[in-house]
């Protein structure tokens, strides 16, 4: 993820359309983040999940209440991030594209 000329050094694509979808969702939707009336989910297994010639075989059950606690606890410094938490935030974010029509 290289910056564009011109462009600050530390930004990248994926946050800038990060950002500007955010802010979309936010002037849309406001704050409040509806999750219902889905909870759980299907999770692949990440051996399983990026390969396209073979049928998945090994599930597991997200949470998005989970996740979201997960996220909140970064938010506020309590933890410090690694690299799961992607998953964790792409869930969270998946459940509201899903959902979320504007």
């Amino acid at each position: 993820m290289s910056a564009r000329p011109g462009s600050h050094p530390n930004s990248c694509p994926i946050g800038t359309a990060l950002m500007k979808v955010l802010e979309e969702l936010r002037s849309q939707k406001g704050d409040l983040i509806d999750r219902a009336p889905a909870d759980y989910y299907w999770s692949i297994d990440k051996d399983e999940r990026y390969n396209p010639y073979a049928i998945p075989e090994h599930f597991t059950l997200g949470q998005l209440t989970d996740d979201l606690q997960e996220i909140k606890k970064l938010a506020q410094g309590d933890v410090a991030p690694v690299a799961l938490d992607l998953v964790k935030v792409s869930a969270v974010l998946a459940a509201i594209g899903h959902k979320t029509v504007w």
